[in-house]
């Protein structure tokens, strides 16, 4: 509803003040002060020692209350000067403490955009969305500098100011959000731009800025900004973009067109493959069902990844089926290891030089009427490059497929996943059914590699199994374990990992090893995280071994600059491997105990205590018996 107020205070840009539609010049900086504090104040008494700290900050003169005073009274001059002074109460009225602006009298843009905001809130709960935006966007106009650089320089320091800049930014996001899902992508895009200068590192705005541009035309500009926000990102927070930018920019690459069909590759002989599938280890004997399934996956679908927990060995299960599906690939296998990659062009120039290029040439044009099988391996830090580049093979490509080793998927969607578990680990006391166990069974032929002679009997069967169980049953950790043994002994290596993850090192780490400890080996999953999946991550690790949605959310606390929902983070943490659903039916997970062990070791203070008090009651005692911190002891529901 209009307001029939005579007089108008505008603060959304510099103060401006109308009476009956003419201009009114308010006065010098301190006055000016006195009256944009009472306006935001609109109708409430604003007590003279809060006008002095608004006004004057930290350091008050000890003539502040009769200077209010004064620029009062000069105020009621300026805005009423028919009347007598003493009867230039109309606009601005003493109060028992202080003074207030008459909000019958006058009106300012800061309640009408309050008023505007209020109502679309009202009109989305209704499912009136085409209103609400309109409301919206009348809000927004009444706008003339979202940095409200005057009424800052007026007002020292003031929450209510602050208050004000961010109910602009929350505003004209849920504009722009709005303005998406309706189809208004142009309508919106001054705002989106403008929201995105102010906000840089807000991720969320950005993949909304960005969806902007590509949706009205723009998808150019969308992925140099793109390229400009991750570089800030990693630049000033050392952080890359989340899974919401990833997913935007994912769909901004994406050429037009059907994305590719599954389909088996052709069958055809083996002779005229291209060389250069690359080393295989040996039989994974303990991984035959995984292989198997794999193999399965890839004579149905082009686009398969192979995702796990730090360790589980998913390099040697992607390499292995591979090396098995290859006979069907007449243009060869071509494997990539990404690690030392750094982004898309560097991956493309590797794929051209793989393919007998020079290097400067597109795989696709190298790879176009060639049926192929590419492997990139250890994607997971390079995910939006592999994501990309595999999206164009796979579409201009008919007859190649893409298999892919790494911590989280690639995001298409048309991609099929493969999540690879541990090893499963005995129960202590089952001998001689221990020697038969995948974990134990690998522990027992690396040993024999490490100490030549080395064999496992019922002695020594208890302890094999605890190392097996305290490293989670994880292929990689347990055969660091096992070349500890070429200088240790089984009760030796057991005590190493009662200590910190960093004192389980090999005594001599070979040519093509580039994990140096246990530690080294788990901590490139978290390095890869960004600072709301880095807190969740460091405060579940508090939770029991299995634990609920409930419970996650009892200790999440959202960072600024992340989403608010432990959902989206929770999420985010199971794409990566780092938390594990338990079952199917979905609502409960589990943390391996190493990565437990590895949150607690790297969390600071403020990210993962919390005081007793915060903490759900069984937390409020510590999670391990003494005598067995950090062992990373699972119970029988982790099995």
């Amino acid at each position: 509803m209009e307001s029939r107020a005579c007089y108008r205070v505008d603060l959304l840009g510099p103060l401006r003040v109308r009476r009956k539609g003419h201009p009114v010049e308010p006065g010098p900086a301190k006055q000016r002060a006195v009256l944009s504090l009472l306006a935001l104040r609109l109708g409430d008494s604003v007590p003279v020692s809060e006008v002095e700290e608004a006004v004057w900050g930290g350091v008050v003169p000890p003539s502040a209350r009769s200077l209010v005073h004064t620029y009062v009274a000069r105020l009621r001059q300026v805005l009423e000067p028919e009347h007598p002074p003493r009867r230039r109460v109309r606009v601005i009225a003493s109060t028992v403490t202080g003074y207030s602006l008459r909000a019958e009298t006058v009106e300012t843009d800061v309640a009408r955009f309050r008023r505007c905001v209020a109502e679309a809130e009202k009109r989305i709960g209704e499912g009136c969305r085409e209103e609400a935006f309109h409301l919206l966007g009348q809000a927004l106009d009444l706008w003339r500098s979202p940095t409200l650089g005057e009424l800052r320089s007026l007002l020292h320091d003031n929450i209510e100011v602050e208050a004000l800049g961010a109910a602009w930014v929350a505003t004209s996001h849920s504009y722009v959000g709005l303005g998406l899902r309706l189809g208004r992508a142009a309508a919106v895009l001054d705002t989106a731009t403008r929201l995105a200068r102010l906000e840089p590192l807000h991720e969320a705005i950005q993949a909304d800025y960005l969806a902007v541009l590509g949706s009205s035309g723009h998808r150019t500009v969308a992925l140099h900004r793109y390229a400009d926000i991750t570089e800030r990102l990693r630049t000033e927070l050392g952080v890359d973009p989340g899974e919401e930018l990833r997913a935007v920019h994912r769909a901004l690459v994406r050429p037009a067109g059907r994305p590719p069909v599954p389909r088996p590759a052709p069958a055809v002989p083996a002779a005229r493959r291209r060389p250069g599938c690359g080393p295989i280890s040996g039989p994974l004997h303990w991984r035959a069902g995984d292989i198997a399934d794999l193999a399965a996956l890839l004579a149905k679908y082009r686009a398969v990844t192979v995702t796990g927990a730090p360790g589980c060995g998913k390099s040697a299960v992607t390499l292995r089926a591979a090396h098995q599906a290859a006979r069907v690939f007449t243009g060869g296998v071509l494997t990539v290891d990404t690690l030392d990659l750094s982004d898309r062009r560097q991956l493309e120039r590797r794929l051209a030089r793989m393919l007998g290029g020079n290097g400067a040439e597109d795989p696709v044009e190298l790879l176009r009427d060639q049926p192929t099988l590419v492997v990139l391996d250890n994607a997971e830090h390079l995910v939006d490059a592999c994501a990309v580049v595999a999206d164009r093979l796979l579409l201009a490509c008919p007859d190649v497929a893409v298999l892919t080793g790494s911590r989280q998927p690639l995001g298409l969607p048309y991609e099929r996943v493969q999540r690879l578990h541990p090893l499963p680990v005995p129960q202590p006391g089952g001998w001689p059914s221990v020697l038969s166990n995948p974990a134990v069974a690998l522990l027992a032929e690396r040993a024999a590699q490490a100490r030549p002679g080395f064999r496992l009997d019922r002695r020594d069967a208890e302890v094999a199994v605890e190392i097996c169980r305290r490293l989670d049953g994880l292929p990689l950790a347990l055969e660091m374990a096992a070349a500890c043994l070429a200088t240790e002994s089984l009760d030796g290596v057991l005590r190493k990992l009662e200590g910190p993850l960093d004192g389980l090192r090999p005594p001599a780490a070979g040519p093509e090893s580039r994990h140096t400890s246990l530690r080294a080996m788990l901590d490139r999953s978290v390095q890869r995280l960004d600072v709301a999946e880095r807190c969740l991550f460091q405060r579940v690790a508090l939770l029991p071994g299995v634990f609920d949605l409930a419970a996650a959310q009892r200790f999440w606390r959202p960072h600024p600059s992340g989403p608010t929902d432990v959902r989206v983070v929770l999420a985010a943490l199971v794409d990566k491997s780092l938390v594990m659903p338990v079952g199917t039916t979905g609502g409960r997970y589990r943390m391996l105990g190493l990565l437990r062990r590895l949150a607690l070791e790297t969390g600071t203070p403020g990210a993962v205590t919390s005081p007793a008090a915060e903490l759900p009651l069984p937390l409020s005692r510590p999670l391990l018996p003494a005598g067995a911190a950090g062992s990373g002891v699972q119970t029988s529901e982790q099995q």
